[in-house]
């Protein structure tokens, strides 16, 4: 049996982390059996998750993992793709997985209202060795790597700002079609639909969120792709 090593599913989603949930995302699409293993980066061999256990063999990194089961598949997501939509896929997904990435960390982690909704429920979600001083550091590293990024808490608008551009750009992208690529799921639909999710569909409301739900075709395209892949979560 597969080991898919994760976050527990938290905040209402079947994970808080896109990069997991991608890959669980994928895993049903593809029927393919599993079990989720609780863990975190610690128990990584590369500090990063998710990982699969098999045979004795661990893969990390999202991309990695969907590849390796690629591989067996007798027909693969991705054939029929020119080599231009490849090249689409490749490029948007580089850049949600990018700039999306940092408004889910700064919707919870940077943002002030969002990290006072956020805390008490993580509090309870963390181990005891996570709380107190070693969730306040974890805080200050990731403040000061979303500064980086030029996303901080005195701006919760302009910070937002980036992530509505994001969200604008697969609004037109997505169009009429019921996925990113045209009538069937692709392999980008996995990571896209894990990040739209844990901004349209997580319990507190920030500005992000409620842009994205006046996109019509993003939110019908989340409903496409739970109930595509996640029916009668949780089950």
């Amino acid at each position: 049996m597969i080991e898919l090593h994760q976050f527990r599913p938290f905040w209402g989603l079947p994970n808080a982390s896109p990069f997991c949930m991608k890959v669980e995302t994928y895993l049903r699409f593809r029927a393919i059996p599993y079990k989720v293993v609780p863990s975190g980066p610690r128990k990584s061999p590369t500090g990063r998750i998710p990982f699969i256990v098999e045979d004795g063999s661990s893969i990390t990194d999202s991309e990695a993992i969907i590849a390796h089961f690629e591989k067996r598949q007798p027909m693969h997501l991705d054939d029929g793709l020119s080599e231009s939509e490849r090249a689409t896929a490749f490029f948007v997904r580089e850049l949600v997985e990018e700039r999306l990435y940092w408004q889910v960390t700064y919707m919870r982690w940077g943002d002030p209202s969002g990290w006072a909704a956020f805390k008490p429920d993580l509090v309870k979600f963390l181990p005891l060795g996570m709380r107190g001083p070693v969730l306040f550091m974890l805080r200050r590293m990731l403040l000061r790597q979303m500064g980086q990024q030029g996303l901080v808490p005195s701006d919760p608008q302009g910070a937002y700002a980036r992530g509505k551009n994001v969200l604008d750009a697969l609004a037109n992208l997505l169009g009429d079609q019921p996925y990113f690529l045209g009538a069937a799921p692709r392999s980008l639909d996995m990571s896209l639909y894990a990040f739209l999710a844990n901004i349209l569909d997580q319990p507190h409301s920030n500005p992000l969120q409620a842009h994205g739900r006046t996109l019509a075709n993003l939110v019908g395209y989340c409903v496409r792709m739970k109930a595509l892949c996640w029916q009668g979560w949780p089950d």
